[in-house]
C-alpha cells in the first residue's frame, strides 16, 4: 500500500463513508451474470483542499452465481474505501459497490477462479485521485477473507487476513485464524476461535471473547487489552510502551514479564513447569494479568480525530472515532 497524505485525503465524510459501482475494464473477465441492480446515480457536496466540488455517487448490488470458497477484496485508497464482510445464512455471495467520485468514474475489477472471487478498486490509488470505492459483502458459511484498504468490518467469517494501512479494523465472531495489520490504526476483536496474529504498529487493540489456543499481538506504542474466555496455550504480547493488560481463566501459566521498571500487576497462578505460556514485554508500559473481567473496555479510537463515532453506509454498524465514555 502507498501512504496517503492527509492533503489528499479530502473529506470524504461529508458524502459518508461513499462507496462503489463497478464498471468493466477492458480484458478482465466478468463473473456477475445475474442480479445486477442497475446503477443508482446521486450526487454530494464534498470538499477538496481549496474548494468544493460535487462528487457523483453509484450503486451497484450483484449476486455472484458460481459457489465461492474465499474472498479477496482490495480497496486502493487507505482510510476512504469501506470493506464490509458479513456471513449469514446464504448460498450465494451478494456483494454491494457504491462508489463516490469527481470527473471521471473509476473502475472495478472482479474475477472468478478456482472459487476464490476477486474485488480490487485499483482507481482511486493517488492522495489527489477524486474518488473511493467501497464494498459491503455478504457471503455464505465457510468463506474466508483476505483484505486490502480499509477501515474493514468484517463478521462471522472462517478466517480472515486483512490489512487496513491506517485504518481502524473490527472484526467480530471470527470462527478461525485471524491475521491483522493495521500500521497505526486500532484493532477491536469480538469473539475469536482460531489463531490470532496481529501488528498494529502503534494502534489500540481490544480483543474480547478469545478462545484461541495461540496469540501473538504487537504494537509500537499502543495498549493492549485481551480477554480470554478459555485457557490460552502460548500468549505472547509486545506494546513497545503501552499499557498490557490481559484476563486468562484457569492456571497456572509459565509467566515471563518484561516492563522495564514499570508497575506490574499479576493475579494468576505461575508456574515454570505449566503447559500453558504467557509472555508479556512493555517495554516501561504498566502490565495487569488477571482472571476477571477486564474493566473499561472500549471501541477503538480513530487516528484522525475525537469524534465519538461514525455509522457506516451499510448494516447500520459504526467505526468508533475516539474513546467511549466508560461505564
Amino acid at each position: 500500500m502507498r501512504p496517503v497524505g492527509l492533503a489528499g485525503r479530502w473529506a470524504w465524510g461529508l458524502c459518508g463513508l461513499a462507496t462503489a459501482a463497478a464498471l468493466a475494464v477492458p480484458g478482465t473477465r466478468l463473473i456477475f451474470s445475474a442480479g445486477i441492480t442497475p446503477p443508482t446515480p446521486a450526487t454530494a457536496i464534498t470538499r477538496q483542499p481549496q474548494r468544493w466540488v460535487m462528487a457523483r455517487i453509484v450503486t451497484r448490488t450483484v449476486i455472484v452465481p458460481k459457489p465461492v470458497a474465499s474472498l479477496n477484496v482490495q480497496s486502493y485508497a487507505p482510510g476512504l474505501g469501506l470493506i464490509e464482510v458479513t456471513e449469514a445464512p446464504v448460498t450465494h455471495v451478494q456483494v454491494t459497490e457504491r462508489i463516490a467520485y469527481v470527473g471521471r468514474r473509476p473502475a472495478v475489477l472482479q474475477s472468478m477462479s478456482g472459487g476464490r472471487l476477486s474485488l480490487a478498486n485499483t482507481a482511486c490509488v493517488n492522495a489527489n485521485d477524486s474518488c473511493s470505492v467501497s464494498f459491503a459483502i455478504t457471503v455464505p458459511p465457510g468463506v474466508t477473507v483476505t483484505a486490502a484498504g480499509g477501515p474493514m468490518l468484517i463478521s462471522g467469517v472462517f478466517g480472515a487476513d486483512l490489512d487496513s494501512d491506517g485504518a481502524p479494523v473490527i472484526a467480530t465472531n471470527i470462527h478461525g485464524p485471524l491475521t491483522v495489520s493495521t500500521h497505526g490504526g486500532p484493532l477491536q476483536i469480538n469473539g475469536l476461535t482460531g489463531p490470532l496474529h496481529a501488528d498494529t504498529g502503534g494502534g489500540q487493540v481490544v480483543a474480547s471473547h478469545v478462545t484461541a489456543a495461540t496469540a501473538t499481538v504487537t504494537t509500537s506504542s499502543g495498549p493492549v487489552q485481551l480477554a480470554f474466555s478459555a485457557a490460552p496455550t502460548s500468549v505472547t504480547v509486545s506494546t513497545g510502551g503501552g499499557l498490557a493488560e490481559l484476563s486468562v481463566p484457569g492456571g497456572p501459566y509459565a509467566l515471563t514479564t518484561n516492563s522495564d521498571g514499570a508497575a506490574q500487576t499479576i493475579g494468576i497462578a505461575t508456574s515454570s513447569a505449566a503447559h500453558h505460556s504467557i509472555t508479556i514485554t512493555t517495554g516501561g508500559g504498566p502490565l495487569i494479568i488477571g482472571s476477571g473481567r477486564i474493566p473499561g473496555f472500549y471501541g477503538p479510537p480513530s487516528p484522525r480525530g475525537n469524534q465519538r463515532a461514525v455509522t457506516t453506509p451499510f448494516g447500520g454498524a459504526s467505526l468508533f472515532y475516539g474513546p467511549r465514555p466508560v461505564g
